[in-house]
């Protein structure tokens, strides 16, 4: 069985452009279930993707374990 890696669902588009700026692993994007007029945007979980969420949304860190 393959392993996937981590994805994390970002919902909004100003921290999807943020991410992309730094430099984060995007790997798609797909319409929101809820409402269809929304996209959401996928990135690869990194702790580096969630530290600069942190920093995007001033809140503090907490490392993954």
């Amino acid at each position: 069985m393959e392993d996937y890696p981590k994805v994390k669902v970002i919902y909004k588009k100003s921290v999807f452009v943020e991410l992309v700026r730094l430099n984060h692993n995007f790997l798609y994007s797909t319409r929101n279930r809820d409402n269809r007029n929304f996209q959401c945007y996928m990135f690869q979980l990194t702790e580096e993707l969630e530290r600069d969420l942190a920093m995007l949304s001033d809140r503090k860190h907490i490392e993954m374990k």
